[in-house]
């Protein structure tokens, strides 16, 4: 398993893909905020990651662990807009859809590795069948496509209107969603070594105040 350089910031990872909870955004959403659950080392900078998901030989690499094999066609990914290799890749047995997924290009671009949280070493194995991802021309956004928190929740691309870059500071949509009533809003604001996003505690009636919180770790 290879990290590479955290400026150079282009995903691909580790993980399980459960397509339908990274479509809806429910993950396993960890620590809360208010200091329950774990406790977790405090975050000095937040690492910007990038994981190659195949050796040079096109096997995976060192670290995954394959749990199972489809065939399935396959198209640009709606969770990860930086990758022009990512896809969403939907089986053709049980229609099953996981996203992202991330193409192979050696030997052949006929194979890739799904994935949903990049924390794990579990991959999902995609024989593709038909791929119709979009050409790869023009600037991508440089977005993170999954969240590690400073105090262990993890968080995904919220589903709808609040998916675009830079999208729902203004709006009031939630940009990333961490499990049930559990949003964070606007873009992250990289500026700092420490990277944060704008979070809204559920309440019982209502979200809490809006605050900031770190993120120990970025997958873009």
């Amino acid at each position: 398993m290879t990290t590479r350089d955290p400026r150079r910031i282009r995903p691909a990872a580790l993980g399980l893909v459960v397509a339908l909870l990274a479509l809806t955004g429910c993950t396993d959403t960890g620590a809360r905020a208010d200091g329950s659950g774990a406790h977790h080392s405090p975050v000095t900078a937040t690492h910007a990651t990038h994981v190659e998901p195949f050796t040079h030989e096109g096997r995976p690499a060192p670290g995954f662990t394959v749990v199972d094999h489809a065939a399935a066609k396959c198209s640009a990914s709606g969770v990860n807009l930086s990758d022009p290799d990512a896809r969403r890749c939907m089986t053709t047995e049980g229609y099953f859809l996981y996203d992202p997924c991330f193409v192979r290009h050696h030997p052949r671009p006929d194979v890739a590795l799904c994935v949903q949280n990049p924390t794990t070493s579990q991959a999902m194995h995609i024989r593709i069948v038909e791929d119709t991802a979009a050409p790869a021309d023009g600037e991508r956004p440089g977005r993170p496509w999954f969240l590690e928190l400073a105090d262990g929740r993890h968080c995904v691309p919220a589903p709808g209107p609040g998916r675009g870059p830079g999208s729902g500071s203004d709006s009031g949509r939630p940009t990333y969603t961490c499990g049930s009533d559990d949003h964070l809003y606007g873009p992250p604001d990289t500026t700092r070594p420490v990277w944060t996003i704008t979070d809204r505690p559920a309440g019982a009636d209502a979200p809490g105040a809006p605050q900031r919180v770190r993120i120990r770790t970025a997958w873009l």
